[in-house]
């Protein structure tokens, strides 16, 4: 029993080494994630000539100045264009193709159906009164007319006057502006009354008579008379560009 002693003495010796070379053992070092690469610049392209084509069918060409995943920068006439991708359609690099002679052009943007129905109406009834007018009338009866078709016409813009096709704008642009024409006559007319036999009055006398002069400067060139105006002149002038506004809102119906 007197040997107990030393013998937990030397497995104590023998086990504190080990322990301590345990507690001792480093850990070892978590590896560090590599630094992200850029995405390199493609090679060749940047300072070449390129044409862009957007979904609009605009056309940018001149020089490549940076090309990302969202956007192209071009260089053009000195002026830098940055378009981005999500509007693009096509890249062509190289040099530009010039466009086709015999490429079909762009379609149209062409009146509906129901609005050309709806506009040939009041055309229908502004040409009645463009041939009415051709024979004698009094300014009773042209102010009736008048008033007429513009209540057909400020129907008509109520109904179109928000649409977006550039067709149907371009026909409710034209077929007011006409309406305002003969307004401008009807006012104009009534200079007539009380007037010496020159029939003329000075532009400041009417604000309607100055405001149709400003706007059209052949009538005021045609209607000149010394530092006055003929009214009659100015009156069949302005039924005159009416007309004409007729003609072209036609045209735009594909008439």
């Amino acid at each position: 029993m007197k040997s107990t002693p030393y013998v937990l003495i030397l497995l104590l010796l023998f086990v504190s080494p080990v322990m301590g070379q345990q507690k001792k053992k480093p850990r070892p070092a978590k590896p560090r994630p590599a630094p992200a690469k850029q995405a390199p610049k493609p090679a060749g392209i940047i300072g070449s000539t390129v044409l862009v084509i957007t979904k609009n069918q605009d056309r940018i060409a001149g020089e490549l100045l940076d090309l990302s995943a969202y956007s192209v920068k071009i260089k053009s006439d000195n002026l830098e264009s940055t378009v981005a991708l999500d509007t693009v359609d096509s890249i062509v690099f190289g040099s530009v193709p010039a466009p086709r002679q015999n490429s079909e052009p762009a379609p149209q943007q062409t009146p509906s159906a129901d609005f050309a129905k709806d506009a040939e109406a009041l055309i229908t009834a502004f040409v009645s009164f463009e041939s009415d007018l051709k024979s004698p009338m009094d300014y009773t009866e042209y102010g009736r007319r008048v008033s007429d078709l513009r209540r057909l016409a400020e129907r008509f813009l109520v109904r179109n006057s928000n649409s977006d096709k550039p067709g149907e704008t371009r026909v409710v642009s034209l077929l007011w502006s006409a309406i305002t024409d003969y307004g401008w006559a009807r006012t104009i007319w009534t200079l007539k009354f009380g007037r010496s036999s020159d029939g003329t009055a000075a532009e400041g006398e009417s604000p309607t008579l100055a405001d149709s002069l400003a706007s059209y400067p052949d009538i005021k060139a045609q209607a000149a008379s010394g530092d006055k105006y003929v009214v009659e002149k100015v009156i069949t002038s302005l039924w005159k560009k009416a007309e004409e506004k007729i003609d072209r809102a036609r045209a735009a119906l594909g008439h």
